[in-house]
């Protein structure tokens, strides 16, 4: 318990002077001599007969909701005891009308001149306040009203633009809350030196600040990227003249309105893609809203829940289909790719390109991984009776290396079917952020411990990330089949596959060529030295059947 030097009247006096300026009620419980002073206006809202008045604790239950009496109780009483220091609790009072609402009750546990007191405020849960305590500004609810009584009175146009702290949470992480705080403070004040009619600013949920602008004479959205410009020009200013002890980014998005048509639920979702837009496209920008991005959006969003279902009923519409990958050597079969395909009820046949980053961007593609590998090891073990030195390649995405446990998904899966671990080979593209480290090389090395081969896939298009295969991290390399087109025609792919070829030999490594599909492309990669080709030349990818039928007979 908290000692303070104040008496009784003062503090009646204190709280009088500051419910004039809030919406919440304020309280002092007097445990001491069980008495009770609450702000005038809570009798107009709940079950209390007066603001002040002794037999506190009985008189206070009696408006507590009978199955919350107990937890209040046990919180006064360690508060009373000197057990607790703060009270914050959620619970449910009765109404003036008899029924009960949910309220958030907080304060603090204080002894002055040996009396033991709880002083705090209540706010109904759900009745949002108007005024943000850390910016002052309005807040959301405020926006809604002023915009619905634009729309009642006149045909009112312009825009609303949403500002938000680029990477925030990770921002609040690494610095702490007070200096969240203070930037989204900074953020303010850059808003409010171009914008200082209080009815025009307002913050919104998280790290957001709205700008509501009615047009005026120039109805034009340039305006919104405009203000942006001065904004993030001021905030860069002031990183600078601290020195930058502290340095962010801001984003922005705009969407005008239209108050004949437009409903502030449909600005404000407007706005807020806008938002999401500026954040995807890189930061640090202000985008305007654009309806076929939306309707493309909102699309993606669809295809996504699809996948979704699909994947939760028992992985409908998925099959895997296989690549031949060939010995140019003696032309006999080395293996195959397992790549996946999808065929909705809902969409038809959808290419990989499209559907595989929305897998990727929901973490989806972490339980369809689990069962292209299981039914990728089932196939291989079967196809491996026909040829026993048959290897199966089998892709892997970066969400499922960063962010399952994939080496026990491949040890479960593989583990329940006969062949060895080195008939399989992972691939993951060149492209995959190999930076992320070190969490994906300590991935790699456990493949590798455990008997597993690694390939890059579509090397050349990437970072060319050459420590990996100085390393040995990698068995293969496979060349993109941008460098295979026409290889017998442009000299300047033929000299990068012989680099690359000649590079990864020195290595001690293996290369297979990807994307061959004319006699003149085959010539030319055999002549280079590659030591396995995978292309239309030798198949396209088709289904266990047809694969079997071509390939294994």
């Amino acid at each position: 318990m908290i000692r303070r030097d104040f008496d009784l009247e003062e503090m009646k006096y204190f709280l009088n002077l500051v419910e004039q300026s809030t919406d919440d009620y304020l309280y002092i419980l007097d445990f001491t001599n069980d008495r009770a002073i609450y702000s005038k206006t809570i009798t107009k809202v709940f079950a209390l007969e007066e603001c002040e008045f002794s037999n506190a604790t009985s008189k206070i239950m009696k408006v507590v909701h009978p199955d919350d009496v107990d937890m209040l109780m046990e919180d006064l009483q360690e508060g009373s005891n000197g057990r607790r220091k703060e009270h914050n609790l959620e619970y449910r009072w009765k109404t003036v009308d008899g029924t009960y609402v949910a309220i958030s009750c907080r304060g603090q546990y204080v002894i002055s001149h040996g009396v033991k007191y709880l002083i705090g405020r209540i706010s109904e849960i759900g009745k949002q306040t108007r005024f943000d305590n850390n910016t002052g500004l309005y807040r959301e609810v405020v926006l809604e009203n002023v915009y619905n009584e634009y729309a009642k009175t006149r045909n009112a146009q312009g825009f609303l633009m949403l500002v938000g702290v680029d990477n925030f949470k990770e921002f609040n992480e690494k610095y702490g809350a007070k200096t969240g705080d203070e930037v989204l403070n900074i953020l303010t004040d850059a808003i409010r030196k171009y914008i200082d009619t209080p009815l025009r600013l307002f913050r919104m949920p998280g790290d957001e600040c709205a700008v509501f602008m009615p047009y005026s004479m120039e109805k034009n959205i340039e305006q919104a990227k405009n203000l942006y410009k001065r904004i993030r020009n001021y905030i860069d200013s002031v990183i600078e003249q601290r020195k930058y002890d502290i340095f962010f980014t801001i984003s922005a998005g705009a969407a005008e309105f239209n108050t004949e048509k437009d409903s502030f639920n449909d600005l404000l979702k407007n706005a807020k893609f806008s938002l999401h837009a500026a954040k995807l496209n890189g930061k640090n920008r202000c985008e305007i809203f654009d309806a076929g991005e939306y309707k493309e959006y909102i699309e993606k969003l669809g295809v996504q829940d699809e996948l979704r279902r699909c994947i939760s009923e028992g992985f409908e519409g998925f099959e895997l289909y296989f690549q031949p990958i060939y010995n140019p050597e003696n032309d006999c079969l080395a293996g195959s790719e397992a790549l996946i395909r999808w065929n909705s009820r809902k969409y038809g046949f959808m290419g990989p390109d499209r559907f595989i980053p929305l897998l990727e961007d929901s973490a989806l593609i972490i339980p369809l991984g689990k069962w292209i590998i299981d039914n990728a090891a089932r196939t291989c073990n079967k196809w491996i009776t026909n040829i026993p030195n048959f290897v199966m390649h089998i892709n892997l995405s970066f969400i499922q290396i960063v962010k399952s446990n994939i080496i026990k998904d491949v040890i479960e899966n593989i583990g329940r079917y006969s062949a060895s671990n080195n008939h399989y080979i992972f691939e993951v593209t060149e492209t995959i952020e190999m930076d992320q480290m070190p969490a994906v090389d300590r991935v790699f090395k456990e493949f590798i411990k455990n008997g597993f081969r690694l390939a890059i896939d579509d090397f050349g298009t990437g970072y060319s990330n050459y420590g990996y295969m100085r390393d040995k991290t990698f068995d293969i390399v496979k060349v993109d089949r941008s460098f295979i087109t026409d290889i017998d025609k442009q000299r300047n792919n033929y000299l990068m596959v012989s680099f690359i070829i000649k590079m990864a030999h020195e290595m001690g490594l293996h290369v297979c060529i990807e994307g061959v599909e004319t006699k003149e492309e085959l010539s030319c990669v055999k002549e280079l030295g590659a030591d396995y080709i995978q292309g239309y030349y030798y198949g396209k990818p088709v289904c266990v059947a047809d694969f079997e039928e071509q390939h294994l007979k």
